[in-house]
């Protein structure tokens, strides 16, 4: 007969994104996540094997929420211009923030992405998949006249994605809100 779970998985791994994020992967132990988690270390080895894979159960978890907070943003009926301008506003608010340890994504690709092949995967995914999402809103609004013909749909949403990354470490690193924000709006002049 098999033994009942003692920790609801979600939790657990909504708490162990969260220690991630503030500490970094190589910077959080087992020891640590035993002990800040309260799931006994057998029941975290039982349910996730390693480090390792506890942090990309996090990571997808944190993905799959981002995504869907963006879609819902980009969703917004208004001028693609003052949606993006939202957004990037939204972003840099919620980064800079007292007490923000910035996007777990972010800090992933910069800490493991380059030696981490698992890491990189989810990484280059999060990236097509997100810029997608801008590529298909762009596409909504050079179809309602908001975007010259002549622009390209991928090639902006990349350079979006892009810019996102870039602010994300400029916040961690910087923190200057307004200069960030500066820089935002220059970015959308690619929609000019």
């Amino acid at each position: 007969m098999s033994r009942t779970k003692e920790f609801d998985e979600a939790e657990v791994l909504d708490q162990a994104l969260e220690l991630f994020r503030v500490r970094g992967f190589k910077q959080t132990s087992f020891a640590d996540l035993v002990a800040e988690l309260g799931v006994s270390r057998q029941s975290l080895y039982d349910t996730y094997g390693d480090k390792q894979t506890l942090y990309q159960a996090a990571l997808r978890r944190y993905l799959d929420r981002a995504i869907d907070q963006i879609r819902r943003k980009l969703d917004d009926p208004a001028p693609i211009r003052e949606v993006l301008g939202s957004f990037f506003d939204r972003m840099i608010e919620g980064q800079c923030a007292s007490g923000s340890h910035g996007c777990l994504m972010v800090n992933s690709m910069v800490e493991m992405a380059p030696h981490d092949a698992a890491t990189r995967a989810l990484a280059q995914a999060h990236a097509r998949e997100l810029e997608g999402v801008f590529a298909s809103r762009l596409s909504a609004a050079q179809r309602k006249g908001e975007l010259a013909k002549s622009k390209d749909p991928g090639a902006i949403a990349r350079f979006l994605y892009h810019t996102i990354l870039g602010l994300a470490v400029a916040v961690r690193a910087l923190g200057e809100r307004e200069t960030l924000k500066q820089s935002a709006r220059i970015a959308l002049q690619v929609l000019d």
